[in-house]
């Protein structure tokens, strides 16, 4: 079998087995979002397969093209489509498809299945292609995603591929670099995945002469459309340049302006490994990165938990004797202790000192960081230790509960719960590579409060349903006295703080 090679949202594999489908089309969807040149009865032609705009797993979720068969002189000769050795395509829009592999999709490099549960990620910038003399492929787009909007600049050179994502306005400046090696099919034992070649379109078929309509150009073209397993391509008949390409479980993309030779930058096309993905990059967190910037090998073994000190501390429920206080003020003061032994006095802060939008702020930044692997220990196990919800979501609520303290004289209530909640978040939901960055990036964590605020009775004139919203997520923010308080817990607590939360929360939205 050749070589395989790929351009992300165009992995060029066919494999033979019966069904519709290569790998059975898990999600069923229909003809017009997925009808491959191969494994499909009837077999496929013109205006099928030619999909949209996806946005998620159900054959319903997409904004499908229009697609209509245009008569054509059998005479006229085809123009195979052209991939050219060097160019630049700008602008460049697409819809990037892969596995969900972390929250926000960061991770999401598409693969030959469309098995899962997949992202569909939307960008738009500019995409760098050469074949010659520095033999690498390049995007650089902006991207939507549940953690804001990021900059993202991928590279991807022989078996190796780089993704710099620039995070939100939030994070203060921090970048991350995805280091990754990708495989057939995401199997650590397979063959290499390569950055497309030049001649691929050689390989595919014409299926047609069609009236599409192209998205992001917002107009119907009448373009030859060209098929290889389950890769779509339409092209301008005069010239073969391509103009739209579509992959059901890969991916949309559109090149306005054609795949036809043009310039390069050559300054964007020597950058490999990314500066930012050297161990030298101090601001940039790193996921499956050495310190020269290449893909981490992988173990010959798996890890286990107890290898993992976050994962270890995710596991156990019940904290070390030197982590807990008799009460509560004894608590916040033993726990202040340990942050600042860890952060020094110049990295912690007092909770009085900040503002609710400082802390909300912070936690979105922690929130961008964490470990998902964690939050799975916590979701399993109940744990009050989990995140409620997305980050969209949290927003808000945060909004909501912002507006119903300051109504409701709870303003520094509700400000102490964050700091309680902040920490909380950073100890448990980060692995120690992240708490060093944001400590290298001079990022100052809030101290614990030392009183413990009891919900006062609400005043005549006060909102009694803002009121308790503000009350409840206060007891369930602080519930880590559950555990660090030198006291036996009730079994039965954490459940009553989460309902109470989550219904408060209801109620307020409903008052709305």
């Amino acid at each position: 079998m050749p070589s395989k090679f790929a351009l992300f949202f165009l992995v060029d594999i066919v494999r033979a087995q019966a069904g519709q489908g290569a790998d059975g089309n898990p999600h069923g969807w229909d003809r017009r979002r997925r009808c491959d040149g191969t494994d499909y009865s009837p077999v496929c032609g013109q205006c099928e397969g030619y999909g949209g705009i996806p946005y998620g797993d159900d054959n319903e979720e997409i904004t499908l093209s229009s697609c209509e068969a245009v008569p054509d002189d059998p005479a006229r000769k085809k123009i195979q489509p052209i991939w050219s050795t060097k160019m630049t395509m700008s602008p460049y829009y697409s819809v990037q498809i892969g596995p969900k592999k972390d929250p926000f999709c960061f991770q999401a490099i598409p693969e030959n299945t469309s098995v899962g549960a997949l992202c569909y990620q939307r960008q738009t910038g500019s995409q760098v292609y050469e074949m010659g003399k520095y033999n690498v492929l390049r995007f650089d787009v902006n991207l939507a995603t549940g953690a804001g909007n990021v900059t993202s600049a991928v590279v991807a050179k022989g078996p190796y591929l780089w993704i710099v994502n620039h995070l939100p306005w939030y994070a203060l400046g921090i970048k991350q670099c995805i280091c990754a090696a990708p495989k057939e099919g995401g199997d650590a034992t397979a063959a290499n995945v390569y950055p497309l070649q030049y001649n691929w379109t050689s390989r595919m078929t014409w299926w047609g002469l069609e009236k599409i309509f192209v998205e992001y150009v917002y107009q119907n073209m009448t373009l030859d459309h060209w098929n290889y397993g389950p890769h779509h391509v339409w092209t301008v008949p005069e010239t073969g340049s391509i103009i739209r390409m579509w992959q059901p479980f890969n991916g949309l993309q559109v090149m306005p302006n054609g795949t036809l030779a043009s310039d390069i930058d050559p300054s964007l096309l020597d950058v490999t490994p990314p500066e930012e993905c050297l161990s030298s990059s101090h601001f940039t967190f790193k996921i499956k990165c050495n310190d020269s910037g290449y893909p981490v090998t992988p173990p010959s073994a798996p890890a286990t938990l107890v290898e993992d000190e976050g994962m270890w501390r995710a596991t156990t429920k019940v904290p070390r004797h030197a982590y807990k206080g008799e009460t509560f003020t004894q608590m916040s003061t033993t726990l202040n202790d340990w942050l600042i032994e860890a952060a020094g006095h110049e990295g912690t802060k007092p909770c009085p000192e900040w503002n609710v939008t400082e802390l909300q702020k912070l936690q979105a930044m922690i929130y961008l960081l964490r470990y998902p692997a964690y939050d799975d220990v916590y979701r399993s196990a109940d744990d009050n230790r989990q995140m409620l919800g997305t980050i969209d979501d949290m927003r808000t609520t945060w909004e909501k509960l912002n507006e119903a303290a300051e109504q409701n004289g709870l303003a520094e209530m509700h400000r102490d719960g964050h700091c309680h909640e902040t920490i909380m978040w950073f100890t448990h939901h980060l692995q120690e590579d992240a708490k060093k960055l944001l400590r290298q990036q001079g990022v100052v964590l809030p101290l614990l409060s030392h009183a413990r605020h009891e919900c006062p009775a609400s005043s005549a004139g006060s909102n009694k349903q803002a009121h308790g919203a503000v009350c409840a997520n206060y007891d369930y923010k602080v519930s880590c006295s559950d555990c660090h308080a030198n006291v036996k817990p009730e079994a039965s607590k954490r459940h009553r703080l989460l309902s109470s939360a989550a219904a408060s929360i209801k109620a307020l939205f409903n008052a709305a």
